[in-house]
Order: structure tokens, then C-alpha cells, then sequence
């Protein structure tokens, strides 16, 4: 009986480990880890967000375009805040030199009031290239809105959230491979 028990609890903290991880990868094609640690500076492209609200989200397209325009701020910001290698953000791939980082929003949900409905997300493709066209890391991955704490009461919040945590999971990328 207790080696069952024992088993449990193992099988347990194994789940609940597993379930912490920083990076909630969707799909992975690349990923040169020795590469990007040593990599010691990155240009970073404008966040790119290809997802159009659907009619259904009763969000007027003005706003929606507001939301984007402050979720590139965001994303920019917090970014700049979380990866400790050297960053220069530009406007345009014309201007990138060096080793550079593309994200683009493809698909997004809103989730629902406080988590009830989902904490809503954020799917991104992320492409980090070094100065000689080399992809050194290419994946899809998904941030959530799960932390947004009162913002989660709101639309916006949950989505502001996701791109944060995109972010974050895209400095932990930079900095560890």
C-alpha cells in the first residue's frame, strides 16, 4: 500500500512539474540552444499581429487597432524589461542588423470573465535569425492571460496579459536558448 502511495505522489509532483514549465511551446522546427546563449545582442522587429478580431468579439476595428498599437508598446517594454542580452528595436526588417527576432500573432481567443470560459491566449510564430540568415530558433508558441490577476475581468486585460507572457517566453528563449 505504500509503495502505491509513494508511486502516486511521485506520478503527482511529476505532473505538477511538468505543468509549470515557462515555455508553452505548440510547435518547435528549431531550436539551436548553443547558438542563442551565445548570441550577445538581438535586433527585435515590431510585434506583428496578422489576427483580426471576429465579428462575434463586437469589437469596433479602431479600437481593435488601438489595442494593437499598445500591445506593440507592451510587448517592446516588457521585453526590454525581462531578457538581460543587449536589444535595439527598430521599425522595419530594412533596419535589422546583426541577429534578429521576428514574432507575429496569428491566432488569439478572449477567454472569459475572471477565467471562467478560458483565461484566453495569444499563439505567436517566432523566428530569432543570426547576421548570416541562419534560423536559430523557429516555433509556435502560446501565451495565456492566466496571470492577469483584475485585468482578467476584461477583455483587453486577458489579451494584454497573453502578450506579456509571450514576451517573457521569448527573453527566457534569447537569454537560455
Amino acid at each position: 500500500m505504500r509503495t502505491r502511495i509513494g508511486c502516486l505522489l511521485c506520478v503527482l509532483t511529476l505532473f505538477a512539474i511538468s505543468g509549470c514549465t515557462s515555455k508553452n511551446i505548440i510547435e518547435l522546427n528549431t531550436q539551436e540552444t548553443t547558438a542563442l546563449q551565445n548570441t550577445g545582442a538581438y535586433t527585435v522587429l515590431p510585434l506583428e499581429v496578422s489576427f483580426k478580431a471576429p465579428q462575434a468579439w463586437d469589437i469596433d476595428p479602431n479600437e481593435w487597432q488601438a489595442w494593437v498599437d499598445t500591445w506593440k508598446i507592451d510587448f517592446r517594454e516588457e521585453l526590454r524589461t525581462e531578457c538581460y542580452k543587449t536589444l535595439e528595436f527598430v521599425d522595419s526588417k530594412d533596419e535589422a542588423t546583426g541577429s534578429w527576432v521576428q514574432c507575429t500573432i496569428y491566432e488569439m481567443d478572449k477567454g472569459g470573465f475572471s477565467g471562467f470560459g478560458g483565461n484566453g491566449f495569444a499563439r505567436a510564430q517566432i523566428v530569432v535569425t543570426n547576421q548570416d540568415g541562419k534560423v536559430l530558433y523557429d516555433a509556435k508558441l502560446e501565451g495565456t492571460g492566466a496571470n492577469s490577476g483584475f485585468e482578467s475581468t476584461v477583455v483587453r486585460g486577458r489579451m494584454k496579459f497573453a502578450v506579456l507572457n509571450l514576451a517573457r517566453q521569448i527573453a527566457d528563449i534569447l537569454e537560455n536558448g
